[in-house]
């Protein structure tokens, strides 16, 4: 007579010699920088009014999967999807919103592609993504206002060929608000998309000399 129990222990067995999968991490953050309390998610978190959580955080730290952070509870208002990385400083819209989250299926944001140095600070702007459509190249110059020079609301992509560059969705520099080091982005982010009014390069080496942000 067979052994009941049999198949009950190989499968106790392969599951014990089987590696762990790595389980999907955020860590919130109360300020920027990833300074203040935080608090680690690890499961999906529909409302986080029942926490000391609720709009409060400032950044984030992706550690593994992506995940869907929104504006109110229950994955509704504005929400985004953030890939494994580091979010020192967390869009306006996002910051000391965020009510909900919850790992998704899915790519990620493509993240900025390196590109070779060229040995000038250079911010080359597209109205297409995927540096499509037409061009428009920044070298030394402050742009204050895109208005007059018939850019306004318009970048979709970017290409930050060498520099440390700050862009905002209002003229002089106001409004919200990005730092961009050499890299391409095909996509910018949702909140920068068709709304960059004023750019201009904050220092020619990337990072800045000691760090300085």
């Amino acid at each position: 007579m067979r052994p009941t129990f049999l198949p009950w222990l190989l499968a106790a067995a392969a599951s014990l010699a089987a590696p762990a999968a790595q389980s999907a991490v955020a860590i919130l953050f109360e300020h920027q920088n990833f300074e203040g309390q935080r608090m680690t998610v690890r499961n999906a978190m529909r409302n986080l009014d029942r926490t000391e959580f609720n709009d409060r955080a400032e950044s984030i730290l992706i550690q593994q999967g992506t995940w869907e952070v929104c504006t109110d509870a229950y994955y509704r208002g504005r929400c985004e999807r953030l890939g494994p990385g580091e979010y020192r400083s967390l869009s306006g819209e996002l910051t000391r919103s965020i009510s909900s989250l919850h790992e998704v299926r899915g790519a990620p944001p493509p993240a900025p592609r390196p590109v070779p140095p060229s040995g000038r600070p250079i911010a080359l702007l597209y109205d297409e993504q995927n540096f499509g459509g037409r061009q428009f190249i920044i070298e030394d110059q402050v742009i204050a206002n895109f208005e007059g020079n018939d850019f306004n609301d318009r970048a979709a992509s970017l290409r930050i060929e060498g520099g440390y560059w700050l862009f905002c969705t209002d003229a002089y520099f106001h409004g919200t608000c990005r730092t961009f080091g050499p890299g391409e982005y095909p996509q910018l982010p949702p909140d920068m998309t068709n709304r960059i009014s004023s750019g201009r390069r904050i220092h020619e080496q990337y990072p800045p000399p000691g760090g300085q942000r």
